[in-house]
């Protein structure tokens, strides 16, 4: 145990004989499969936490009313339409309408006590997180490998979603995004470690230098924003030609 967190937290200082040593240890598909679910689940236990308390707590009104006052200052802020009294009385008319439905709902009686309901809601969304940190690492890893190979790199594709997997690492920082400030801060600095960590891992593992490698990485990126700006003229056209 200790070899392996030692060799993971050398990765993290980019330590090139570190991914390596990760990429030759066996089954290291699996470890990044492993090391994906464990990192994802820690990183959102706080926010389980906090999900929990607010999902098993009652309705209340003031907060409702609050969360829609400040929703509606927001949009203020860009939309001169909604500093026009008439929406604003409007919005309010609104308000007194929606918030006694969502107390209503919420004080139906279910099944099951509201802990319950509760607990597996917040741990049903908990453990999505990993599934979805999974099923992006599959699809962004398979593309970026393929352009990988284009530009000259060569690596399997089981050892090197296995390599990257180790981007992961520095979202650990993440555990701490719902503290207010200092949160955000650390989500953004594990983020932008996590992106280095990962144009690492592919440099070392498709043996490419380092600007190839982060070509490789912020290619598909960008391909994947070019497809869904030419799906989206192709929609707003074909709604426009057929209305």
């Amino acid at each position: 145990m200790g070899s392996l967190l030692n060799t993971l937290w050398r990765t993290v200082i980019l330590d090139d004989a570190a991914y390596e040593e990760w990429r030759e240890r066996p089954n290291v598909f699996l470890r990044g499969i492993v090391l994906i679910i464990i990192i994802s689940l820690l990183a959102g236990l706080v926010s389980f936490a906090v999900d929990l308390a607010n999902r098993v707590k009652p309705v209340a009104v003031a907060d409702i009313e609050e969360q829609i006052d400040q929703w509606f200052g927001m949009q203020s802020q860009f939309f001169p339409y909604y500093q026009d009294p008439e929406v604003e009385e409007m919005v309010k008319a609104m308000t007194d309408v929606i918030v006694p439905m969502v107390v209503d709902l919420a004080e139906i009686k279910a099944p099951l006590p509201q802990g319950f309901v509760g607990f597996f809601n917040a741990f049903g969304s908990w453990l999505s997180r990993a599934l979805t940190a999974i099923g992006g690492w599959l699809f962004y890893g398979a593309l970026v490998l393929l352009f990988a190979n284009l530009l000259g790199g060569s690596a399997k594709l089981p050892e090197f979603l296995g390599t990257v997997a180790l981007y992961a690492v520095p979202g650990l920082l993440g555990v701490l995004s719902p503290v207010p400030c200092i949160g955000t801060l650390l989500l953004i600095i594990g983020t932008v470690w996590a992106i280095v960590v990962y144009v690492k891992a592919t440099s070392v593992t498709a043996k490419l230098d380092t600007g190839r490698a982060i070509l490789a990485v912020v290619a598909p990126f960008l391909a994947i924003v070019l497809i869904s700006a030419l799906l989206l003229g192709l929609a707003v056209l074909w709604f426009a030609i057929l209305f």
